[in-house]
C-alpha cells in the first residue's frame, strides 16, 4: 500500500489521488492472481538465515489469492513530494504530488528464526479441541494425539485466537493477520511446531518481545521460540505479523521441556473485530520510508491500531486485512472488483474460497472498517457504487452481530478531496442505517499522518502513527461501549 491508499486488511476499521498519497498497498484479492505470493521457500534452518530478495514494490498489481509463491508486482514509482509543506498531505511535506503504487513483492524466501528440533521430554500437544473454524476459544489439548476434544476442556492446551479452521482438528490451520496462538506452561524452554507457508511472527514470553522475528520457512516445522528460562511458570504468544494473503500455516503444537503445558490464561470478555486494507495489515511498518519496497520483513500487524487497542482493552482481536483491498474496488481498479472485501470477509483462510467461518460461535462487542483508501486511490472519489456496497455489508454483518457496535473509520493516508468524499459517503451509510434502526453505529477519523512521524514503505504508516491511531480508537471504544 504506498500512501496509505493500499491499505490492506480487519478492525472494520476498514483501517485517491490524495493530494500527495498513492494507493494503499498493492494487489488484492480472493484467489487465482498471485499477490506477490509469499515468500520462497526459504533458508536452512537456523537462527537467522539470510533473507530472500524483497522484490521490487507493484505499483496496483493484480488481485489474487495467497499460499503460492509468486513474483512480486512491478516496481512503482514512490511518488514525488509535493510542493510547500503542509501536514495535511499524506505522504509527503506538501499536498502536492501522488506517491507511487506499491504492490505487495514477493519475498525470495524468508529466514529460520529457530529451527530448533523438539527438545528432550517434552509435553506434546496433540489433538485440536473445538469446531472446524475454531470457535470462541479453541484450544489444543496436551499430552494426547487422539483427535478432537471439548473446545474447553483440558487442563492444559494452547489457546487459539483469530480464525483457525479446525477440519483437521491435529493440525489447525490459519492465515490472517494477528493470528495468536497463547500457552502457559512450567518449564525453561518451549518449542513451537508449525508448518506451511513462509510467515514471521512476533513471539512474547512472559510480556517481554523477544528481539528475533520467528521466520517459518517452508521444510521445517520445529522452532525453539523460548530457552534458558528460571524454573517456574511461564505465558508464551505466537502472534502472527505478515498477513493473509502470504499463505497459510498449519499449527501443530507446543513442546516443553523441564516441565509440562498447563491451561493457559482464560480468554478476555472483551471482543473486537476489525476489517481493513494494508494500513490495517501493517504493511511497511518496519521499513525505513517512504521509498522503500515491500517485504515480509517490514511488515509488523503486532504494532498496528488494531492490535495496539485490542491490547489497550484488554480484548482479544479478529482481523481480516488485506492489502490493496477495498470494500466496493480495490487497488489499482477503476470499476467494481470482484474479490474486494465482501467477497472474503465470511473466510477462515484468506486465500481459500471455500473456507466459510461460523460467524455465531464468536461474537465481538466492536466491529471496526477502515476501508475506502483503495477505493479512491487510483480514480478518486468512488461515488454511490461504494455507498452501496458499504450498506451491504454492514446490513449483513449487522445480521450476523445484532449486538456489536461498528465504528466506520478511514485514515490516516488519504486527504484532499478524496478524503472528503470517502468521509461523506460514510456518514451517508451511517444516516441511512439510522434511519432503518440501526443506532449502534459512529464514525471515527484517523487524521492525515505527518512527516514528523515518519513513514514506513510506500508511504504507509509508521509505528508513530500507528500509536496514535490506537489512542483515538481506544477512546472511541471506551466512550462507545463503557470500556
Amino acid at each position: 500500500m504506498p500512501s496509505m491508499s493500499r491499505a490492506r486488511v480487519v478492525l472494520i476499521a476498514l483501517l485517491g489521488t490524495f493530494a500527495a498519497q498513492g494507493g494503499c498497498g498493492g494487489d488484492a484479492g480472493s484467489g487465482g492472481k498471485n499477490v506477490g505470493g509469499a515468500g520462497g521457500s526459504g533458508g536452512a534452518t537456523g537462527t537467522g538465515g539470510s533473507s530472500g530478495g524483497a522484490g521490487a514494490s507493484g505499483r496496483g498489481g493484480t488481485s489474487g489469492g495467497a499460499g503460492t509463491s509468486g513474483g512480486a508486482g512491478t516496481s512503482g514509482s514512490a511518488g514525488t513530494s509535493g510542493s510547500a509543506g503542509t501536514s495535511g498531505s499524506a505522504g509527503t511535506t506538501g499536498t502536492g504530488g501522488a506517491t507511487g503504487g506499491g504492490g505487495r513483492s514477493g519475498s525470495g524466501g524468508t529466514t529460520s528464526a529457530g529451527g530448533a528440533s523438539g527438545t528432550g521430554g517434552a509435553t506434546g500437544t496433540g489433538g485440536m479441541a473445538g469446531a472446524r473454524d475454531g470457535g470462541a476459544d479453541a484450544r489444543i489439548d496436551g499430552g494426547n494425539d487422539t483427535g478432537a476434544t471439548d473446545a474447553t476442556s483440558g487442563p492444559a492446551a494452547v489457546r487459539l485466537v483469530g480464525r483457525f479452521d479446525t477440519t483437521d482438528a491435529t493440525r489447525p490451520s490459519f492465515s490472517w493477520s494477528g493470528s495468536a496462538m497463547i500457552a502457559r506452561f512450567q518449564g525453561t524452554s518451549a518449542t513451537l511446531r508449525i508448518d506451511g507457508s513462509p510467515n514471521q511472527f512476533t513471539v512474547v514470553v512472559d510480556g517481554n518481545v523477544a528481539s528475533q522475528v520467528l521466520k517459518v520457512v517452508s521444510g521445517t516445522s520445529q522452532y525453539a521460540i523460548a530457552a534458558g528460562l528460571s524454573a517456574g511458570t511461564h505465558d508464551i504468544a505466537v502472534w502472527k505479523r505478515t498477513e493473509g494473503n502470504q499463505g497459510a500455516n498449519r499449527f501443530l503444537g507446543l513442546d516443553v521441556t523441564g516441565g509440562q503445558l498447563l491451561a493457559p490464561a482464560s480468554a478476555p470478555e472483551r471482543r473486537i473485530e476489525i476489517y481493513g486494507d494494508s494500513i490495517t495489515a501493517g504493511y511497511g511498518m518496519d521499513g525505513a520510508g517512504p521509498n522503500c519496497p515491500y517485504t515480509p520483513d517490514t511488515e509488523n500487524h503486532y504494532l498496528t491500531y488494531a492490535a495496539l487497542s485490542a491490547r489497550t482493552l484488554a480484548a482479544d482481536l479478529h482481523a481480516i486485512a488485506w492489502s490493496g483491498i477495498g470494500m466496493y474496488r480495490n487497488y489499482g481498479v477503476s470499476g467494481a472488483s470482484a474479490d474486494a472485501m465482501p467477497a472474503v470477509y465470511a473466510r477462515i483462510v484468506a486465500s481459500q474460497a471455500g473456507s466459510t467461518w461460523d460467524f455465531a460461535k464468536w461474537q465481538p462487542h466492536a466491529v471496526v472498517i477502515n476501508l475506502g483508501t483503495n477505493d479512491a486511490s487510483t480514480s478518486g472519489d468512488p461515488g454511490t457504487p461504494y455507498e452501496t456496497a458499504y450498506l451491504g455489508f454492514v446490513r449483513t454483518l449487522r445480521q450476523k452481530y445484532p449486538d456489536a457496535h461498528f465504528v466506520l473509520t478511514i485514515g490516516p493516508m488519504l486527504d484532499g478531496a478524496n478524503l472528503t468524499a470517502i468521509k461523506g459517503h460514510l456518514q451517508k451509510v451511517i444516516s441511512t442505517r439510522a434511519s432503518e434502526g440501526d443506532a449502534k453505529m459512529s464514525f471515527l477519523e484517523f487524521p492525515v499522518q505527518q512527516q514528523a512521524d515518519g513513514y514506513g514503505c510506500d508511504w504507509h504508516p509508521s509505528p508513530a502513527t500507528n500509536a496514535k491511531m490506537a489512542m483515538l480508537l481506544t477512546g472511541e471504544l471506551r466512550a462507545r461501549l463503557g470500556w
